[in-house]
């Protein structure tokens, strides 16, 4: 998912950093002055399945907004059960969730 989001970068990236606290922050990286890359994951005991969300905030040309990529990840456990239970598709999608609760417009990309 690919989002622009407007708001400069290190608010971005204060914003989602605070949402994602109670989660298992993986990595949390400034990768330049204005480029963050995060990792977050979340362990479900439910069905014994992980999700995990890779995080890129870039600014755009404008320097005023940021531009969001948000790629999840998820799987079961053994040989039949390695596919994800909606939860990629969950963690990728609360992100705009976050946009919305901040009161951050933002447009989706792809």
């Amino acid at each position: 998912m690919k989002l622009l989001a407007q708001k400069n970068v290190k608010e971005i990236h204060r914003i989602i950093g605070d949402y994602y606290d109670d989660y298992n922050i993986i990595h949390n990286e400034q990768v330049k002055e204005d480029l963050y890359f995060m990792v977050v994951e979340k362990f479900f005991f439910r069905n014994s399945s992980r999700a995990s969300l890779s995080i890129l905030l870039l600014p755009s040309n404008d320097g005023f907004s940021t531009i969001i990529e948000a790629i999840g990840s998820g799987g079961g456990q053994g040989m039949l059960f390695k596919f994800d239970w909606g939860a990629k598709e969950s963690f990728e999608h609360a992100i705009p969730k976050i946009l919305d609760q901040n009161q951050i417009p933002f447009k989706v990309l792809s």
